[in-house]
């Protein structure tokens, strides 16, 4: 059996320890411009609108009007995203931006939410460009302003809360660049272990 000095046992090892570190910073190089190549940018715009009757107008003391318009938020934030508001809520934005999308376009970017025990209603709205989140959601709201009252007789007043603005809009830029980036080189320092062992392994089978 052949036996190895220490000198020649380093420099396996070296060689090991280096291929490894190429290996890792190419594996991150690679996902970080993978990343990069499929990056986008999203833009999230948010309007509030309060769904409520007037207190005063309740006749029945003992289920007053605003626990039947609590009970109706989880209709209201269906109603929100629903096409029909979306095909109206055309009518309030530019041409330039009615070409660009659909009645589907904008129901499908359309996210309305409330909180329990709220009568405010979140309606959000994503798309790939800041203006047009911001010029959306505000359309999206004054639509349902004037359209829940047909489609939900006895609904509560909607009152819209402040505009959109571009100075409110969310960024959201994903795939994370850097998140990639850590994961190749993880992937390539373990494709460098393995590939490392196996050779120095082999070398010493080879060598008996």
């Amino acid at each position: 059996m052949k036996s190895y000095s220490l000198k020649q046992l380093n420099k396996s090892f070296l060689g090991a320890i280096i291929f490894t570190i190429i290996l890792a910073v190419f594996g991150g190089m690679l996902m970080f411009f993978y990343a990069k190549h499929k990056q986008q940018t999203t833009y999230t715009a948010e309007r509030y609108v309060l769904v409520s009757h007037n207190v005063m107008d309740s006749q029945d003391k003992d289920y007053p009007v605003t626990n039947a318009d609590l009970n109706m938020m989880s209709s209201y934030e269906d109603i929100a995203e629903n096409k029909i508001i979306a095909e109206n809520a055309k009518k309030y934005l530019s041409k330039k931006i009615n070409k660009k999308y659909t009645a589907d376009n904008i129901s499908n970017s359309v996210s309305a939410k409330s909180k329990p025990q709220s009568l405010v209603l979140k309606i959000s709205v994503k798309t790939g460009n800041e203006k047009n989140s911001v010029d959306i959601v505000n359309a999206v709201a004054k639509s349902f302003q004037n359209e829940l009252p047909k489609l939900q007789p006895g609904a509560g007043e909607v009152h819209l809360l402040a505009k959109a603005s571009n100075s409110s809009v969310e960024t959201t830029t994903t795939p994370n660049k850097k998140k990639y980036f850590a994961v190749g080189v993880a992937l390539g320092g373990l494709l460098g272990i393995v590939i490392s062992f196996i050779a120095i392994t082999w070398k010493k089978i080879l060598n008996k």
